[in-house]
């Protein structure tokens, strides 16, 4: 059987993320597609196996599933598979070349779920599935939302307007006009899927005709425009937890797009921006806050008030503070996880810029007594 590696045919490394896949499968389809590409058979069977190839990557489970046999050998489906199924003793090649009828599955019972991918990923001769279109869960929706510092701190809620998929009221989901009919999909027979033979094995995918749906639109409804879903903004209430960090992201159940023939929403991912504050930086579970005092200030010592996260307090100034020193306030930070972090106040010293006859006559008094040169 012939060795596939859906990895190679889309050009991306193993550990590609999902928008890697998408927009490699996207360049090469629109490269490759029959339309563009007409009276090239060789084109037209590349399209088809990148079609085949991102089917299975985008897809979470099948993804997983297939990275697991993936990993059975170097040879993939084809020697991996072989060298498996007769190591188990649940194939017979001969039994494979009149149609796999004596492929079993519950051979494959102490393969640590070996049998489980192939029944997901694989048809076998006779014993080929007809799986319609059924319920699925909808897909995720990522989107990033900016709070303000004090909220990332403290904590507190936030309204968050999304766009959101419904399923359409009118024609409930089918995307055909109420009171019409939908046929049978010609392509697929109605099953929803195709089958492409592959030696003893014969690959099913969703019919991409039908969208595995077994049945065409005749009249698309007018709400919908046939796509059996409406799109609208709605404002959602999301807790943010205290001591949140920038690019963290919050998950809500149930405000992804909705599902597939009845099959459970999608979940919202939030991640978090934390805007920037004139005062206070954070590093970890510690704040960084300034200070500017003067120079009697810095070298006599004084009280000076600051601001905190919750509220001014009054700071000592020790004497003969230096620029740039850090004062520890200790349990003012950030309370996450279970620990408070601290407050440093960095002290700057302002200088002035002229002074008055009795100031310089002080200034001079006090460099004469220290042995400075003026």
């Amino acid at each position: 059987m012939t060795q596939e590696d859906y990895y190679e045919i889309l050009g991306v490394k193993a550990d590609a993320g999902a928008d890697e896949i998408r927009k490699a499968y996207r360049r090469l389809a629109k490269k490759y597609h029959p339309d563009r590409n007409k009276n090239d058979k060789g084109a037209e069977q590349k399209f088809k196996e990148i079609s085949k190839a991102y089917d299975v990557l985008s897809d979470r489970k099948k993804r997983a599933q297939y990275d697991q046999f993936r990993r059975l050998g170097k040879q993939g489906y084809g020697g991996a598979g072989f060298d498996v199924f007769q190591q188990f003793g649940g194939f017979d090649p001969r039994a494979a070349s009149r149609g796999g009828r004596e492929i079993r599955f519950e051979d494959l019972g102490g393969m640590g779920g070996l049998g489980d991918i192939f029944h997901d990923l694989f048809d076998f001769g006779g014993h080929a599935r007809t799986s319609r279109y059924q319920p699925q869960k909808g897909q995720d929706v990522y989107l990033r939302i900016d709070i303000p510092f004090e909220t990332a701190i403290h904590g507190g809620k936030t309204r968050v307007r999304i766009p959101e998929e419904e399923t359409c009221p009118v024609c409930k989901g089918t995307g055909a006009q109420p009171g019409t009919k939908m046929k049978k999909c010609s392509v697929c027979g109605g099953s929803g899927r195709l089958q492409e033979g592959q030696g003893a094995f014969a690959f099913s995918r969703p019919c991409p005709n039908c969208y595995g749906r077994g049945k065409i639109v005749q009249k698309p409804c007018a709400a919908c425009h046939g796509s059996g879903v409406v799109r609208k903004k709605k404002a959602i209430s999301a807790r943010i937890p205290p001591g949140i960090k920038n690019d963290a992201k919050i998950r809500i159940r149930g405000h992804g797009k909705p599902g597939i023939a009845g099959g459970p929403r999608g979940d919202l991912f939030l991640r978090i921006h934390v805007l920037p504050h004139g005062k206070f930086k954070r590093k970890g579970d510690n704040i960084y806050t300034e200070c500017t005092v003067n120079m009697v200030q810095a070298i006599l010592g004084s009280k000076v008030e600051v601001d905190t996260l919750d509220g001014k307090i009054k700071l000592r100034i020790p004497p003969g503070t230096q620029p740039g020193s850090k004062l520890r306030l200790k349990g003012r930070g950030v309370a996450a996880d279970g620990r408070t972090g601290d407050m440093y106040v960095v002290i700057k010293v302002k200088l002035p810029a002229k002074l008055t006859a009795p100031q310089r006559e002080l200034l001079l008094q006090f460099a004469k007594s220290a042995g400075i040169e003026t």
